[in-house]
């Protein structure tokens, strides 16, 4: 008896850290903008890397610039810009089919949508 009781915490564990990991790839996706159909946002953080306790270099992405910036709490400080190739452009404008292929979740966010729609419609009727 005592070891169906471990399998079956075992299995709600294994079920917790499957959800934790659904809700936490959902999370970084809407950080892009990009999923129920949200515009993408215009200035993304392309890389940060910290150089001191609470001092960062960060490398961000504003329509064809990449701009590199020194933070610290007192200042923000900009280091250098550089072109973007139109390559890097291109892999900007479609990240779907540079990460996952046509694996988006774009369809489904507007069929939902719809769905929700037509409910929302039927109970106003």
């Amino acid at each position: 008896m005592g070891s169906t009781n471990w399998l079956y915490v075992a299995m709600n564990f294994a079920i917790v850290l499957a959800l934790l990991g659904g809700v936490l790839y959902v999370l970084k996706r809407m950080q892009g903008g990009n999923l129920l159909g949200m515009p993408a946002r215009k200035i993304k953080v392309i890389e940060m890397v910290s150089v001191a306790p609470r001092q960062k270099v960060v490398l961000l992405r504003v329509k064809d610039q990449d701009v590199l910036i020194g933070v610290s709490p007192q200042q923000i400080n900009a280091i250098a810009t550089f072109p973007v190739s139109a390559d890097e452009l291109q892999t900007d404008a479609n990240p779907a089919t540079a990460e996952e292929g046509n694996n988006s979740l774009a369809p489904m966010a507007r069929r939902l949508s719809a769905l929700l729609a037509a409910a929302q419609n039927k109970d106003k009727a």
